[in-house]
């Protein structure tokens, strides 16, 4: 009953520390691209693939920090990341799919 107020949190597992350090090393190196990526999305117009993208890039870092402050409660949330490259194939295969929605 009394373990957790004792013995403090949890060490975390070998997959959570890997993946947190994996995910904050792509963070660093990718702002520099996504900053860009974002400024220049809208370039075709605004379209749904446009809007998709700045989602995905705009959600990476949100994602990564609610992973972070869960790391020893839901250690499952290290795996949040990975919804941004769900929304990029998404974005690819409304792509392919020659989906073109268009917002004025």
């Amino acid at each position: 009953m009394f373990e957790k107020s004792f013995l403090g949190p949890q060490p975390l597992t070998t997959t959570v520390r890997v993946m947190l350090t994996v995910w904050f090393i792509l963070l660093v190196l990718g702002s520099p691209l996504a900053l860009m990526g974002t400024g220049m999305a809208f370039e075709g117009g605004y379209t749904l693939d446009a809007y998709l993208s700045l989602i995905a890039i705009w959600s990476y870092p949100p994602l990564l920090a609610i992973a972070y402050f869960y790391r020893r409660r839901k250690p499952s949330f290290v795996w949040l990341p990975l919804l941004t490259i769900l929304l990029f194939i998404v974005e690819q295969l409304v792509w392919q799919l020659g989906i073109r929605v268009r917002f004025n």
